[in-house]
Parts: C-alpha cells; sequence; structure tokens
C-alpha cells in the first residue's frame, strides 16, 4: 500500500524538544478534579466520567487504525517509542490531537486521566518511552490485560511530568486504577478494586476512607452535596452499590445522574460528563453549555487510514447522534485550541511557544502505512 502522510511533515520524525518542563507540574490546589467510574447491572456495562476543569473548549477526534507514529519525546537521550496503530478510537481532546484527556476505541477499551498531585513517574531505564500514554493505550490494547503488560516495555517520559492517574476499562468491564507512585507502577485491579471508580487521591487513600461510611463497615452517614475528592469518592460508591436501573437507557441515565451527584462548580467546574457504552460502543456526553445528549456510535465511523481523520467542536450546537456532523481534521484549528487552553490553564502557561508548535505538529509526523 502507498505511504499516505496525514499531513506533510518529517512522517516518523521530529524535532526534540529542550524545555525544561517542571512548569507542567500542575499546583496541588487544582488536583482535586474528576470523577470516573464503572456501573454494572444486570450485565450492561458503563463505564462514565466527569471532567472538571477551567475550560471547556475540546475536540472529538477520530484517530486511525494503521497509523505508524513515533513518540514525541522532550529528552533526546530517551528511546522513543515507535508503534503502529491497531485500533481506531475515538477521544476527547483540549491539549492537542495524539495528547487526549481519554476515550474509547472501537474495540471498547477506555481510558480516562484524572489529576493526581501525588504522582512520581518511573526513572530512566531501558524500556521505551512514551509522553503520550493514553492514546497509545487506545491505539494498542483490546483489554485490561494488555494495558497492564504494556507497563513491560514502555514507560511514561519522566520530562513531560503531568500529575494523573488513570482510570482503564475494557468491554467487559474489567476496570483498573493505574497510578505511578514514588516511581513505580501501581495497578489496583480484581479484588484489589472492590469498588470500580476513583477521584483524586490515590486508590488505597480513597479506598480506605470508604470504609468509615455505611454501607461499607463504617457509621459515618454518606456526605451528599460535598464536593472534596474523598467525599465524591464515597457518594459514587454509594451511587454504584444502590444502582436499580433496568433497561439500557435507565443505566445510562443513572450514570449521568452520578455524574451530577459529584460535579463542581466552586473553585472550577464539571466542564463535560461522560457516559461510554461498552457493550454498544456508544459514547454518550453532555456539556455544561447544552445539557441535552449528545452520541456518537464508534461502530459506524471510519477508521481506515485511507480516509481523512476526522473532528467535531465539543460544543457543536448538534444533539443526538454526532456522526453525521463530524468534519475533517483542521491542523489550524488544532493549533489555536492548543495555544488557547496552554495559555489559559495555571501551571501550563509559561510553555514557549516553540514546545506548543512542537505538539501542535506532533500530528504530522505520523503517517499510514
Amino acid at each position: 500500500m502507498r505511504k499516505q502522510p496525514i499531513h506533510t511533515g518529517q512522517h516518523n520524525r521530529i524535532a526534540v524538544v529542550t524545555f525544561t518542563v517542571g512548569v507542567l507540574l500542575l499546583p496541588t490546589q487544582i488536583g482535586r478534579a474528576c470523577t470516573a467510574f464503572c456501573q454494572e447491572t444486570d450485565g450492561v456495562v458503563l463505564a462514565a466520567k466527569n471532567l472538571d476543569w477551567y475550560l471547556d473548549y475540546g475536540l472529538l477526534i477520530t484517530n486511525k487504525r494503521g497509523i505508524l507514529k513515533r513518540a514525541m519525546l522532550m529528552n533526546p537521550r530517551e528511546k522513543a517509542a515507535v508503534w503502529t496503530s491497531k485500533y481506531g478510537s475515538v477521544t476527547f481532546n483540549q491539549y492537542g490531537r495524539e495528547n487526549p484527556l481519554g476515550g474509547m476505541n472501537e474495540v471498547g477499551l477506555v481510558v480516562e486521566s484524572l489529576n493526581l498531585s501525588e504522582t512520581q513517574l518511573p526513572a530512566r531505564d531501558e524500556r521505551s518511552t512514551v509522553s503520550f500514554w493514553i492514546q497509545y493505550q487506545l491505539d494498542n490494547c483490546r483489554t485490561l490485560e494488555e494495558v497492564i503488560k504494556s507497563d513491560k516495555t514502555i514507560r511514561i517520559d519522566p520530562d513531560f511530568p503531568v500529575p494523573s492517574h488513570y482510570f482503564v476499562c475494557d468491554r467487559e468491564g474489567n476496570t483498573a486504577i493505574i497510578e505511578f507512585l514514588h516511581g513505580k507502577f501501581i495497578c489496583h485491579a480484581g479484588s484489589d478494586l472492590p469498588h470500580k471508580l476513583i477521584t483524586n487521591h490515590t486508590c488505597a487513600a480513597s479506598l480506605g476512607y470508604l470504609d468509615g461510611y455505611l454501607g461499607f463497615g463504617g457509621d459515618r452517614e454518606i456526605p451528599y452535596r460535598s464536593q472534596d475528592s474523598l467525599d465524591r469518592f464515597v457518594i459514587a460508591a454509594e451511587r454504584l452499590r444502590t444502582c436499580d436501573a433496568d433497561s439500557l437507557e435507565e443505566c445510562v441515565q443513572y450514570a449521568f445522574r452520578t455524574l451530577v451527584e459529584v460535579a463542581q462548580d466552586e473553585d472550577i467546574d464539571t466542564m463535560w460528563s461522560i457516559v461510554y457504552d461498552l457493550a454498544n460502543l456508544r459514547i454518550h456526553y453532555k456539556t455544561t453549555r447544552c445539557t441535552e445528549t449528545r452520541t456518537v456510535d464508534v461502530r459506524t465511523l471510519d477508521f481506515s487510514s485511507r480516509t481523512p481523520v476526522q473532528m467535531i467542536n465539543i460544543n457543536t450546537p448538534h444533539v443526538g447522534l454526532l456522526n453525521p456532523h463530524f468534519a475533517d481534521y483542521d491542523a489550524d484549528l488544532n493549533r489555536w485550541l492548543l495555544f488557547y487552553t496552554v495559555r489559559h490553564t495555571p501551571g501550563f502557561k509559561e510553555m514557549p511557544e516553540d514546545t506548543i508548535d512542537s505538539l501542535a505538529r506532533y500530528p504530522e509526523t505520523t503517517f499510514a502505512k
């Protein structure tokens, strides 16, 4: 097959960004944002996420299978991971294409990031390195087990230290919380994750806090209406424990109501809420600007590398099924969004312009095999 660049550029090479990214370490006061959970009811498996943040601008982007990529790294001494995407995906992007906040691939794997100020990434070793861990997993993995195994071969660039932990859920409902603490990969899954959710404290701290509440071994009342990270964990756990929805539609609406119960509107706001239907490969979401449900049917999207990447504004005026309204990817719009969000995010504002340019140009280094 003839090689077809996604955009003109140096194919699988990119200039090294010589920038110390200590400014990317977000301040602790914005480390208390977002909630994610897996809701299982009578065979219906849903994953859900609130984005609690300062900005509501964003793009939904279709990422193609069969695309050769070389990781963009900050340090020339690092060994860049190189891979060809196995799966297409739909992602929610605020900080540039290929660097999503979360999304779902065409085989039902969901990966979402949530802020965790305690994050400390592994030190340099012989493994290949990636900066955009979420997109790598959506490109390469079908199951939770595959995501966990990837830690043997790749690690996150320690010079791109965005403090996050990750909610991962596959189509069968297998769920994990993956964290990087004290330089080590920490995975809570199976019996180590009795409640399939996370907010913005470590998983261990959250589970320990939950033990003190009614229904979970303690005697404290459920702290409804609190927006504290640990309290949101308790509220979501109680909602999941008492879910009584029957039909698929009722299950989706129950998940959205749970997201309302843990929404925020104080220092930061809940900007959008997502419910992923893993069995039917559908993404439902609402935003602060539009409380009507928008839906993406992942099954009917074209993930072939022969056709252009597509995108849609997350705040599109369209509601209902969005598939007919996706348009071809616009590199200038991606660049504008990246500049805008970086310049309006505390902790990112001082990033040099050439670094932002490199992030914006990174998609041009990928190409169809």
